[in-house]
């Protein structure tokens, strides 16, 4: 995808980027048979945690009561998918990484460039692996509860991950060119030599400023230059305690490991898995077509009928760019056979998947709930109702636009049409149903909801729409394994860089300046505002993964249902990813649609305010996010 990244929460093929040509010129043929068998591995602990969980939530259902090991084996299967997962994803893509940059230029620069960033994620890998000998050895001497297996088998996964991500940023780096790689060089070199004198400078009392001063430089360099998200957030919790000496290195590999500690993690790969399921058999363009049966002859219908299936296919995959690639890809020709120009669909098609932050289940959610006290299942509830009164009003701004502009109403309505789709894609609709029924009505936990969802849409897709065969089963287990390995790599980096900020006291500085604000009002607003430009920057996950833990307390500090303030946190944050001119959904959404992206942004603009502006209404009224969990008796 040009000027564009392969985004965190992507799930299909033409969403995350996945190279399926072994002869890409990143990477060598040597290295097949290991990547193949990395792979392999990952994919058969999901398909393990599938039975497991799936099959743990039959038994207590049934028998009232738990598998006894379940909890150490889930440890187990989390941290090969982490591990694994993550190199893997890495040696088929750019590994979700920034890569504006690097693909606006060409020949030398673009080696040199793309070296140095390499270079930086080779420096952070081995730094990493260098104590990790001693965090295996402390974890050799505890044991699995239940299992009775010394928990360095959960642990080794993690220098497994370690060393092939090292072996496959080497084989990058020998597909360049010496003298891009020699001078690309000197800004890693630059950054170990800086590191080393502030280390000197802060042991011997000759510089008393905040030590993120000087490394913020170092991780906008590690961002320009194509390292991938999770490795800049390591970097920065290693050059913190690089610097300070605040604490051993073994807190690297020890921070990176309990990072993915959280149960609720494990329904990631599962809600990718049934998003890709959704998407190769046909189930989501189904659902899609049914949308556009019944709303496509309306005024603006067809970019209606986009912003619908946007809103219900949200609830399906939890990833917003695998919304935008399936449901992008089923509108683009209705679209342009009806005259609808790609600068305005694509602008829509940003501006829907930013509303569909918080429809459940939401990869956002997962993460917000996992980093704080949260239910997962509140914030799923409590996310419908905000995300309609964005749908309503995004709808009203395409309804505006088109009297505006003249577009062309879509084919002309028929009953009967209409009613024969209905029954093509209730299968796909009742995905969603699954997954939250069963939450709200105390069935499953979220996780067990995610694995009822991937056992239902396999079921559908071979008995109802006999749409499965081998190739297209290990193609939708591979991708969906790898893109949430790399998901949960960047979590797990990201406990580090928290550490980091909490030694620092960094976080309480910041929260101190938040509650210095005058009213709850003026706080929910400083903080969308800050959450957009955060997500413009940082990207989405991230953004969460520093923000929330920092300004949620402050929150509930002013009275804020926290419900409500994790709701705004993570619908700003997904307004500023698809916001032009920088945001990264954004560039996702131009390469799919094949919109130019300089056209596609004025619309997009437009639409973007919108979107603000129904923000600012769920936040005036916060019973919008409260009403339905307290109606549940969720909080």
């Amino acid at each position: 995808m040009s000027r564009a990244v392969a985004n965190t929460e992507s799930c299909t093929t033409a969403a995350i980027g996945i190279d399926h040509e072994s002869g890409a010129p990143t990477r060598t043929r040597v290295l097949d048979p290991l990547a193949l068998c990395v792979e392999s591995i990952a994919v058969a602990a999901i398909i393990v945690n599938i039975v497991v969980t799936f099959g743990n939530a039959l038994v207590r259902f049934v028998f009232q009561q738990d598998f006894p090991w379940a909890a150490d084996t889930w440890r187990i299967l989390i941290s090969i998918i982490t591990f694994l997962g993550a190199p893997a994803y890495f040696r088929r893509t750019n590994g979700m990484a920034y890569t504006a940059l690097l693909d606006a230029m060409k020949g030398s620069r673009r080696q040199t460039l793309e070296a140095s960033g390499l270079l930086m994620l080779l420096c952070v890998c081995l730094t990493a692996l260098a104590p990790f000998p001693i965090f295996l050895v402390s974890q050799k001497a505890q044991t699995l509860p239940i299992l009775g297996i010394n928990s360095g088998f959960v642990a080794v996964w993690l220098g497994i991950g370690l060393l092939l991500m090292s072996v496959f940023t080497i084989e990058k780096l020998l597909a360049l060119n010496l003298q891009p790689v020699m001078i690309g060089a000197v800004v890693p070199t630059l950054i170990v030599v800086a590191t080393i004198a502030l280390r000197w400078a802060y042991a011997e009392g000759h510089i008393e400023m905040d030590p993120f001063i000087p490394i913020i430089p170092a991780l906008v360099l590690a961002f320009i230059a194509g390292v991938p998200i999770g490795a800049i957030l390591a970097l920065g919790g290693m050059l913190f305690f690089l610097i300070t000496g605040d604490a051993p290195m073994v807190t690297f590999p020890s921070a990176m490991q309990y990072g993915i500690g959280s149960y609720i993690l494990l329904a990631i790969p599962f809600f990718m898995l049934a998003g890709t399921l959704m998407e190769v058999t046909g189930m989501a363009k189904r659902m899609v077509d049914m949308v556009q049966e019944w709303v496509g002859h309306w005024t603006g219908g067809l970019l209606i009928a986009q912003i619908i299936g946007m809103y219900i296919f949200s609830g399906v995959s939890g990833s917003k760019a695998a919304d935008v690639a399936t449901v992008g890809s089923v509108m683009k020709a209705p679209l342009r056979q009806y005259g609808y120009p790609p600068t305005e669909s694509v602008a829509v098609l940003a501006a829907a998947a930013a509303m569909g932050e918080t429809i459940p289940p939401s990869l956002a959610l997962l993460v917000l709930g996992s980093i704080t006290t949260l239910s997962v299942g509140s914030l799923f509830v409590a996310g419908i109702i905000p995300a309609t009164v964005l749908a309503i009003a995004l709808i009203v701004a395409v309804v505006i636009r088109s009297r505006i502009k003249g577009f062309h109403k879509g084919p002309s309505f028929s009953l009967v049409r209409a009613l024969r789709s209905v029954p093509l894609a209730i299968p796909a609709l009742l995905v969603p149903v699954i997954v939250v029924g069963g939450i709200v009505g105390g069935i499953a936990s979220p996780t067990e909801s995610a694995s009822l969802a991937v056992v239902y849409a396999f079921a559908v897709a071979l008995f109802v729409y006999h749409a499965i065969g081998w190739r297209t089963c290990w193609t939708a287990l591979r991708d969906a394994t790898l893109i949430a390995g790399m998901i949960l790599f960047m979590i797990a980096a990201s406990n580090l860089l928290s550490q980091a900020i909490v030694t620092d006291g960094l976080g309480r500085t910041l929260a101190m300046e938040f509650g210095a604000l005058k009213s709850p009002i003026l706080f929910l607003f400083v903080s969308m505002l800050v959450m957009i430009v955060i997500g413009v920057v940082l990207e989405g996950l991230p953004a969460i993964l520093i923000a929330a833990p920092i300004l949620l307390p402050v929150a509930i500090r002013f009275g804020i249902e926290p419900l409500q303030y994790g709701i705004v946190l993570c619908i700003a944050m997904g307004i500023g990813v698809f916001m032009p001119p920088v945001g990264i959904g954004y560039y996702v959404a131009c390469a799919i649609g094949n919109a130019p992206v300089n056209a596609t942004m004025r619309p997009s603009l437009i639409y973007n305010l919108f979107i603000v502006l129904g923000l600012m209404v769920v936040i005036l009224f916060p019973q919008l996010t409260v009403w339905l969990p307290h109606r549940f008796g969720m909080n």
